[in-house]
C-alpha cells in the first residue's frame, strides 16, 4: 500500500508542483473545496472482461471516463481508482491503469486460479492548482471483471509409461503425483517417486484429460513432454503438451537407478527428474543420543525389500525437554565422523513440524534439524524414503493394550501387558479367526488394523483397515509393539512341567490346553522336588515363582522365575493359567 501511495504522490507531483500547502490525498481534507469545482456531468462506465492471458500492453483499460466539466480553469484534474474498497491506484484520463498493478491486486486478493473475478471499484476525481489539491467527487460503485494470468493447472497428474504399459497406465492412472492439497494455483508443485524398470525408463506425464483422451480416443497428443532443446535425458527443463512439440518429447532416465523422482511446477511448466536409491539402513543422530557417528540409533524395518517397503521407523524415549535430531544413511553418518554434516537429512519445513517432507541438507538452506518439545514419554519417527516424507508421533503408553476377535465372538477384550511403558505388550491367548488390537477395553477408539504381513505377524495402522488375518486355531504368544506399529504371533505347541518332580531336569511332562477353562491341564504322578513350566520344550520362555518365591503358585513370572517346590510325592491335577505377566498362576490339587 505504501508503494502505491508513494507512486501516486509522484504522479500528482508530475501534474502540479507540490508546495508546503499540499494535503495528502489519503487524509480527510482540511482545506475547503474551491467554489464552482464540482463533478459536474462526468460519468464512468464499465468495459468488457479483462483476460490477462491475452494482455500484452503495460496499460490496460479498466473503465470509460467521461470527464466532468471544470468550472475553474486554474485547477487541473487527475484521477485515482479504488479497488475492493481498499487500495488506490493511478488511473489515466482515458481509463487505463498499470496492467501489472491490476494483475497483482487480483492475485493477492483471489489467488492465481484463472477464473473470472469481480472487483468493486470507484473512480475518484482530484483537482490541483499547484498549491491546493482536493478530491471533488467519487463515482458510484461499478465492477471490473478480470481473469488473472496463469496457466491451466489440473488437480491431478500421472506418469504414463515408465515401469508400466503405456496405454494401461493411462487407463489405470496408478502412478499419481502427490500434492500438498492446497489450491493448485497457490502450490503448483507435484511430485511422484516410482520404481525404475530394468534398462532405460521412458515415460510421459498426463493429467486426467490427457489420460482419458488415450483411453477413449487413442489420442496421445495431450500428454506432456520435454520441449525441444531440453533433450529426452535432460534432468531439468521445460515441458509442454505434445501438440505444441515437434515430436512426442518423451522423458528418458538412463538405466542404473532403482527409483525415479519427478517434480513438476505447473505454474512455470518446469520439471526436475532425479534418480534415487534407498539405503538398507538409516540412523537417528542427536535426540536422546549423541551427535556422533556411532550408529547406535538404528531405524527398524520389515523383512521386505526397501523398495517394496520404503518405510523406516525409530522409537526413542523423551528426555523431558526439547530434543533436536536429524537422520542419515551409513554414508551420511560416516561423513559426520569426518566433520561433514551436509549429507544428513533435514526437514524442508519448520523444525517443529510433526510431518512434512525432507531432503539432504546440501539441498536445503541450512541444517533444518527436526525438533520435538519432549512433552511425550516416547516419540515415533517414521520416514518414507520413496516419497521423502516423515511423520513424528508423540506416544504415551498405558499399562495395557487389548486383543479382541472372533475367538470370543468379538465380545471379550483380552489384556496385553506392557511392563516397561515403551509400547511393547505381551499376552497369551487362544485365537480362532480374525482379530484386532485396541487401547481401551470398553470402546473401539483408536483401534489398530492390519496393513501387511503374514498370518503370524505384520504391520498395523490406526487409520482404518481390515482385521488381522486368522492364524489358525491355537494358543499363541502375542507380542504387540505399538511404537513400531507391528505385531507377531508365536504358536504355543505345548507347555510342559520340567524339573526333579519328573525324576530329572531332562524330562518334560506335557500339559493339554482346555479351551473351555482356559487352562493347560494334566493329571500325573509327580515326585517331591523342584519344577517349572516351559513353552515348546525350550527355555526361551519358562514360568516360575515370582519375586524368587518357590511357593508363589498364584503369581508366576517368566522373568527369571524361581523353581517351584512340591512338598511330597503323589498324583496331582495341574491347572496352569497363562495370560500375561502379573496374571499367571498354577493350581495344584493332590488327587
Amino acid at each position: 500500500m505504501i508503494k502505491k501511495i508513494l507512486s501516486l504522490i509522484a504522479f500528482v507531483a508530475s501534474v502540479a508542483a507540490c508546495t508546503d500547502d499540499y494535503k495528502d490525498w489519503t487524509s480527510p481534507q482540511a482545506v475547503p473545496q474551491p467554489a464552482q469545482v464540482a463533478f459536474g456531468d462526468g460519468s464512468v462506465s464499465t468495459v468488457g472482461v479483462i483476460d490477462f492471458n491475452s494482455v500484452t500492453a503495460e496499460l490496460v483499460k479498466v473503465c470509460n471516463i467521461t470527464a466532468p466539466t471544470a468550472t475553474n480553469d486554474t485547477y487541473k484534474p487527475f484521477y485515482t481508482i479504488t479497488l475492493g474498497g481498499e487500495d488506490a491506484y493511478e488511473i489515466a484520463l482515458d481509463g487505463t491503469m498499470s496492467a501489472a498493478d491490476l494483475q497483482n491486486f487480483v492475485v493477492n486478493k483471489f489467488g492465481r486460479r484463472p477464473v473470472e473475478r469481480d472487483i468493486d471499484a470507484t473512480v475518484n476525481m482530484w483537482l490541483t492548482n499547484g498549491g491546493t489539491t482536493v478530491k471533488t467527487a467519487t463515482s458510484g460503485v461499478f465492477q471490473i471483471k478480470v481473469i488473472p494470468q496463469a496457466p491451466q493447472i489440473s488437480e491431478n497428474y500421472y506418469i504414463v509409461g515408465g515401469p508400466n504399459d503405456w496405454a494401461g497406465s493411462a487407463a489405470s492412472k496408478e502412478l499419481k503425483f502427490t500434492h500438498s492439497g492446497k489450491d493448485v494455483y497457490e502450490d503448483p508443485v507435484f511430485t511422484v517417486v516410482f520404481n525404475a524398470p530394468d534398462g532405460d525408463c521412458w515415460f510421459a506425464i498426463g493429467d486426467d484429460e490427457a489420460c482419458d483422451a488415450i483411453a477413449n480416443n487413442n489420442d496421445w497428443s495431450k500428454l506432456f513432454g520435454t520441449k525441444k532443446g531440453n533433450g529426452n535425458t535432460d534432468p531439468e527443463g521445460v515441458l509442454d503438451r505434445r501438440y505444441n512439440l515437434s515430436d512426442d518429447g518423451s522423458f528418458c532416465v538412463p538405466a542404473g537407478n532403482k527409483l525415479i523422482k519427478v517434480t513438476i511446477n505447473m505454474m512455470d511448466y518446469t520439471y526436475k527428474i532425479e534418480g534415487l536409491n534407498i539405503a538398507d539402513s538409516y540412523y537417528l543422530i542427536g535426540g536422546p543420543g549423541n551427535w556422533d557417528n556411532s550408529k547406535n540409533q538404528k531405524f527398524s524395518h520389515s523383512d521386505k525389500s526397501v523398495f517394496d517397503d520404503p518405510v523406516f521407523t525409530y522409537v526413542f524415549p523423551s528426555t523431558g525437554g526439547e530434543m533436536w535430531f536429524a537422520f542419515g544413511d551409513e554414508e551420511a553418518i560416516d561423513a559426520v565422523g569426518e566433520n561433514v554434516w551436509n549429507k544428513l537429512f533435514g526437514t524442508k519445513g519448520d523444525s517443529k513440524d510433526l510431518s512434512g517432507s525432507f531432503d539432504r541438507r546440501y539441498n536445503l538452506d541450512g541444517d533444518h534439524s527436526f525438533c520435538v518439545d519432549g512433552s511425550a514419554k516416547f516419540y515415533r519417527f517414521q520416514v518414507n524414503m520413496m516419497t521423502m516424507t516423515y511423520e513424528i508421533t508423540p506416544l504415551n503408553f498405558a499399562e495395557y493394550f487389548y486383543e479382541i476377535g472372533n475367538e470370543s465372538g468379538w465380545s471379550t477384550s483380552h489384556p496385553l501387558f506392557g511392563a516397561n511403558s515403551d509400547g511393547k505388550y505381551q499376552g497369551y491367548y487362544w485365537l480362532n479367526g480374525e482379530f484386532k488390537f485396541k487401547p481401551n477395553a470398553d470402546n473401539w477408539d483408536d483401534d489398530l488394523e492390519y496393513v501387511d504381513g503374514t498370518t503370524t505377524g505384520g504391520t498395523l495402522t490406526d487409520a482404518g483397515g481390515p482385521n488381522c488375518p486368522d492364524p489358525g486355531a491355537g494358543f499363541y504368544q502375542i507380542d504387540l509393539d505399538v511404537a513400531a506399529m507391528s505385531y507377531s504371533l508365536t504358536k504355543v505347541e505345548t507347555i510342559s512341567i520340567i524339573g526333579t518332580v519328573n525324576g530329572s531336569w531332562d524330562t518334560d511332562t506335557d500339559l493339554t490346553y482346555n479351551a473351555e477353562t482356559g487352562a493347560w491341564e494334566a493329571t500325573t504322578a509327580l515326585k517331591a522336588g523342584a519344577m517349572k513350566f516351559r513353552m515348546n520344550h525350550d527355555w526361551t520362555i519358562s514360568w516360575g515363582g515370582a519375586n524368587g518365591d518357590p511357593k508363589a503358585y498364584d503369581n508366576l513370572t517368566q522373568n527369571n522365575g524361581k523353581d517351584l517346590d512340591l512338598a511330597e510325592d503323589g498324583t496331582y491335577k495341574i491347572e496352569l493359567y497363562i495370560a500375561y505377566e502379573g496374571n499367571n498362576k498354577v493350581v495344584i490339587t493332590k488327587q
